[in-house]
Order: C-alpha cells, then sequence, then structure tokens
C-alpha cells in the first residue's frame, strides 16, 4: 500500500469510529483522550519517536512485545486529551502519520476509551 492509500485508510476509519463517538454523545464540547497506536521493530526509531513525544509534551507508554524468546518489537501509544473535532482528529492523525513515517515506525491508528 502506499502512503497516499494507507492515510487515506486512516482518515475514513476516523470518520467512521467519529460517527460512534457521535452516537454515544461525544461532540466538540467533549474532554475525550484519543490514543495514538504505533509500532516499531527498531530500539532507535522508538527512542526517537519517544523523544519527539516528550518534547511536544504528549504522554507515552512503550511496551516491548515479544515471541516466546525473542524481542518482536515496541508497541508506543501516546494519549492527546481535549475537546476534538473530526477535522482536528483527521489533522492529528496526518502529523503522527508524517511523525511514524520521519522516525521509522507505524502508525497503527487511533482510538479512545468511552465511558459507558
Amino acid at each position: 500500500m502506499d502512503n497516499t492509500s494507507e492515510l487515506n485508510a486512516h482518515f475514513k476509519r476516523n470518520e467512521d469510529m467519529w460517527q460512534v463517538w457521535k452516537e454515544k454523545g461525544v461532540d466538540s464540547k467533549t474532554e475525550l483522550t484519543v490514543n495514538f497506536h504505533f509500532y516499531s521493530t527498531r530500539k532507535e526509531n522508538t527512542e526517537l519517536l519517544c523523544k519527539i513525544l516528550s518534547d511536544e509534551n504528549i504522554p507515552h507508554r512503550v511496551e516491548k512485545t515479544r515471541t516466546l524468546i525473542f524481542l518482536k518489537g515496541w508497541k508506543i501509544e501516546a494519549d492527546i486529551k481535549k475537546n476534538w473535532t473530526l477535522p482536528e482528529l483527521q489533522g492529528k492523525t496526518g502529523n503522527m502519520f508524517i511523525l511514524a513515517e520521519q522516525t521509522g515506525v507505524l502508525l497503527e491508528g487511533c482510538g479512545a476509551v468511552m465511558s459507558n
């Protein structure tokens, strides 16, 4: 998949997710923590992404992933808490996609935990 179609796939998932959020009562006045998911196979790339997230004051967590014995990679999750609109979500997704490409990691997508 080329970069444009990959980014467009993220945008389409965001649109679908936004519709679900709206049905649950989320609007531009709702403070929501959106969690961006990244995956890296290289420690140096993981560290570079984490440094940039730290420099931008974006809280994040890193988890090593393993098979039975071998290290497979790192999952990085970054949380941004604010009031969102769909255009803001799309813009931040685009920024995170570019950041992932620049640091050699994969943006897997984003989501949010919804209260019942």
